[in-house]
């Protein structure tokens, strides 16, 4: 249980008592919780941390200076700090931080000091760091330099090297909300849990416990079991969340950086920034237990010829009516050739949860690589299309790339919803927003009125 507290925000790493007991003893003043590794081998996690926003780093761990200290403490880096973090500032608090490493080949101006050395000793063994650490340096002064009270010191020196930061500053208040939500929630859920169980003599550990044995049944709409409540469970505390962050008071962390925020963005938008955006914004990772016909899920087709047993359709129909130009037309070949077709889950979140679906409500669609953008058909009541997006899961002979997402509501179809036909593979899957438009889309088309009337 005590595992579940092990998420440090905040850490250090200094193997000398006099430097990292002060800093150490700035931040417990600070009001900050961090985790000290010296850099020994018996010092370091099992697996890198996957939360830290903040570590302080001093680049020689052995005593040593040069290409020797770089390459440990880049080592030891890599064992404390997943490369998956982001963003990190790194704070490199080391006494020798601006001295030049000694190349016998190069004039001493060319020689590099012992942070660039690190950083690049670092990021040739990691590269998966490159653009997720910002470095900053701190001065770390040496033992004879050191004012009495350093510690308070450190408290100012803490405070100023972390100063231009305000994007990180955001996604700091942005995390602190997320915590914040979570502790109202306990909060409430602990304020209720004496009303929870009926006997007299309750106690707080049974009154939780019932709280959420309520909350997971009132989820379940009868599908509930030792298999399914932790899944409702999670579903309704997430929804809790949700009430939690949209609260007007929690934006009080954001509001002071709304002058920048709300100011004309300098340079010019990369071509790419949209479609890398999208691609968080509309799309996920299936999960490895999302189940069978998880709604949002868009399948990849692995077996042409059991599509015409479903629809009455060839595959390729399904490509040319979403096909805008001709079929005379010289890039209908291209399309053929690059454009994949899918089928998207769009069953009700609700049915699944409550244990009601029968069938999987499937409909068409088609992934295209986004320069096919004006050959797309998007336009009337059975077509439609996502923004471009940048997808993240490659498949044989379609590479991650930006691609739109169409689909068209002539081609729907309903399966078992517990047996998945082995003739598709999950692919990706669609966040809840954009898979409710196609879904609201889908029954405007079904639910359409055409009648006959004479003048």
């Amino acid at each position: 249980m005590i595992s579940l507290l092990a998420s440090p925000s905040v850490c250090v790493i200094d193997d000398d008592r006099a430097d990292y007991e002060p800093i150490l003893s700035a931040l417990n003043g600070l009001y900050v919780s961090s985790i000290h590794i010296v850099g020994t081998s018996d010092s370091l996690p099992e697996k890198p941390f996957n939360r830290l926003r903040l570590v302080f780093l001093d680049l020689h761990l052995t005593g040593a200076i040069g290409k020797t200290s770089a390459s440990h403490t880049a080592n030891v880096f890599r064992k404390v700090v997943s490369s998956d973090s982001a963003p990190i500032i790194v704070v490199i608090w080391s006494k020798y931080a601006s001295d030049h490493v000694d190349t016998a080949d190069l004039p001493p101006e060319d020689q590099e000091t012992e942070t660039q050395l690190f950083k690049r000793t670092l990021l040739e063994a990691e590269p998966g760091y490159t653009d997720r650490l910002i470095f900053v340096e701190m001065a770390k002064p040496k033992a004879d330099d050191r004012p009495e009270d350093w510690t308070n010191t450190l408290k100012s020196e803490i405070n100023r090297s972390l100063q231009d930061q305000s994007a990180v500053e955001v996604l700091w208040a942005w995390d602190g909300l997320v915590k914040d939500g979570c502790a109202k929630i306990s909060q409430d859920m602990t304020s209720v849990a004496q009303n929870a169980i009926a006997e007299t003599s309750r106690n707080l550990k049974d009154g939780l416990k019932a709280t959420m044995q309520h909350l997971s049944k009132a989820q379940s709409a009868g599908d509930f079991s030792a298999a399914t409540a932790p899944k409702h469970l999670l579903t309704t505390l997430t929804q809790l969340l949700v009430d939690q962050l949209e609260h007007p008071t929690g934006i009080a962390g954001i509001a002071p950086h709304g002058e920048w925020l709300g100011s004309a963005q300098q340079g010019v938008v990369p071509p790419e920034f949209s479609g890398k955006m999208n691609g968080f914004l509309l799309t996920s990772d299936n999960g490895a237990n999302a189940g069978l016909y998880a709604p949002g899920t868009v399948f990849r087709i692995k077996d042409p010829t059991k599509f015409p047993t479903i629809f009455g359709k060839q595959m390729s129909d399904l490509l040319a009516i979403c096909f805008k130009k001709s079929n005379a037309s010289p890039r209908w070949l291209d399309w053929q050739r690059d454009a994949r077709p899918v089928l998207i889950e769009l069953s009700p979140i609700c049915d699944l949860a409550q244990g009601y679906r029968v069938n999987s409500l499937l409909v068409g669609g088609v992934v295209v690589p986004a320069s096919y953008r004006e050959f797309a058909k998007v336009d009337g009541d059975a077509f439609g299309g996502l923004a471009k997006f940048h997808l993240r899961w490659p498949i044989d002979n379609f590479p991650e790339q930006e691609v739109i997402l169409l689909y068209c509501h002539r081609y729907k179809a309903t399966l078992p919803a517990e047996q998945q036909a082995d003739w598709l593979a999950p692919w990706f899957r669609l966040r809840d927003l954009p898979l409710a438009s196609i879904r609201n889309s889908n029954a405007a088309h079904g639910a359409r009125v055409g009648y006959v009337s004479l003048n």
